[in-house]
């Protein structure tokens, strides 16, 4: 191999690995960057090791760049970027909250003995803390609405048009699956549905693909609209109170779910694994456990979110 050649290969690689930064900071850094690299290798291949570190140093950019680390951007930036995370942390969590809605359907026709007081206090209070999180995501919309007006007027429609325009797409296609389910399940048995793994099953599996997809795409769209907005101070300090009350919910919800599936585990776990009422069952439901373990995942997200929100508060508010 020629050295010119060696020499191209690592300018290919110290582009690739330049990709891991911020689009700001490669436009500021990225020739130096590179010739960094490309001293640093020497003509050799660069190790995984080093890979790594220049993966995390990128990532850790990022960060700071969104305004999640470090103090490089404004109080309002910080958190703008702590909402933000809140909102997306969220949107995972809506995803399980339906998946635990679908998981826990018709619930308490399966007991036949024993209290139902346990499961029927968690299930309430996860199901009217849910309810607390959307009317807070809708104020927030509320909040943020005008400064989303004055944003298309000034002619932002074309900065997220594509996003917005994926999002369209794939709630469509999410609706088109669901009532196709639902005029199939007309046809169908209970057992036909719920038991065994069959088309309707396949299909069904796809559409909650889709639902989460069509989540993303749109929570994917609000990020980058509400990155955009000119926000006044007093409408920032709303939505994060905002982000503030979701994030705290996100983890109680969880440990009512928690409390919820030990609860049916004692008294009920026939339900739990499918089988008829009164029947000897194990009380590990799969499904179930992804769920919670998504759940914890996003309220450990929106913890994030909270702690950098509330950690720039005091800096807000003197700014």
């Amino acid at each position: 191999m020629s050295t010119d050649g060696m020499s191209n290969d690592n300018r290919s690689t110290s582009h690739a690995m330049l990709r891991w930064y911020p689009a700001r900071w490669r436009s500021r850094y990225g020739d130096e960057f590179a010739v960094m690299i490309e001293d640093d290798l020497g003509g050799r291949a660069p190790t995984i090791r080093y890979r790594l570190s220049v993966v995390r140093c990128g990532l850790i950019e990022r960060l700071r760049g969104a305004g999640l680390v470090g103090n490089s951007v404004s109080p309002s930036e910080q958190v703008r970027s702590g909402a933000l995370t809140v909102l997306c942390a969220f949107a995972l969590f809506f995803i399980s909250v339906v998946a635990f809605a679908k998981i826990s359907e018709h619930w308490d026709q399966s007991i036949q003995g024993g209290s139902r007081h346990v499961p029927a206090v968690s299930f309430n209070l996860l199901a009217s803390l849910a309810c607390v999180c959307a009317l807070a995501l809708v104020a927030a919309i509320a909040v943020l609405f005008p400064a989303f007006v004055r944003f298309l007027r000034a002619g932002g429609w074309h900065q997220i048009k594509r996003r917005v325009e994926w999002a369209v797409i794939s709630t469509a296609v999410t609706v088109a699956i669901v009532l196709v389910l639902a005029m199939w399940a007309g046809h169908l048995t209970y057992y036909q549905r719920n038991v065994g793994f069959g088309w309707y099953q396949f299909v069904f599996m796809i559409c909650a693909i889709a639902f989460a997809i069509a989540i993303a795409a749109w929570t994917a769209a609000a990020v980058a609209t509400t990155r955009r907005l000119n926000i006044g101070k007093s409408q920032l300090k709303m939505a994060a109170v905002l982000a503030i009350l979701v994030a705290v919910c996100m983890p109680v919800m969880t440990v009512a779910a928690s409390v919820w599936w030990g609860s049916m585990a004692t008294i009920a776990p026939w339900f739990l694994a499918g089988t008829p009422a009164g029947s000897s069952s194990s009380p590990l439901a799969t499904n179930l456990l992804v769920d919670l373990i998504l759940m914890m995942v996003a309220s450990v997200v929106g913890v994030i979110g909270l702690l950098r929100v509330s950690g720039t508060w005091r800096e807000l508010k003197s700014s």
